[in-house]
């Protein structure tokens, strides 16, 4: 008989915990002679261990819960097809932080994300002044 999994992420941590604090409870249950207790916290104890183990909670099964996601546990070296080219990655970042010389001095061209003025196209830097334009385009102050 096969388990599927249907406990998953958060879900498991959570039973972990759970398995250990009442591990805890159990003990201390059977220290104050408190056995009926004991036991059934200790059982508890070993469910939830169980359940986060093995990834499967009948309970769950029962209900149609299933915490995993729908994504199954990926082995790292059989999706190596999914690792981009660092060589071509680099080569574009190394575009987007090209100096350009302008009139004598030299100009960091803007990054990916950083705000632009629509009419000068100059990079607007954090702290300076700037607002929309009449066609509602972000612009210097100074070259509304």
């Amino acid at each position: 008989m096969e388990l599927s999994e249907n406990v998953g992420g958060n879900d498991r941590r959570t039973r972990a915990v759970l398995a250990g604090v009442l591990t805890i409870a159990a003990i201390r249950a059977f220290r104050n002679g408190k056995r009926k207790r004991g036991l059934l916290v200790a059982v508890g104890a070993l469910v939830a261990g169980f359940t986060a183990t093995t990834k499967y909670c009948p309970a769950n099964e029962q209900l149609g819960i299933d915490t995993t996601g729908g994504v199954a546990d990926i082995d790292i070296e059989d999706r190596s097809d999914l690792v981009a080219d660092t060589d071509a990655t680099a080569d574009a970042e190394d575009a987007e932080r090209v100096n350009v010389a302008v009139g004598g001095t030299t100009e960091t061209a803007p990054q990916r994300g950083q705000l632009t003025c629509a009419f000068c196209g100059e990079p607007i830097v954090p702290g300076q002044r700037r607002g929309p334009n009449a066609q509602g385009d972000i612009v210097h102050d100074t070259c509304e």
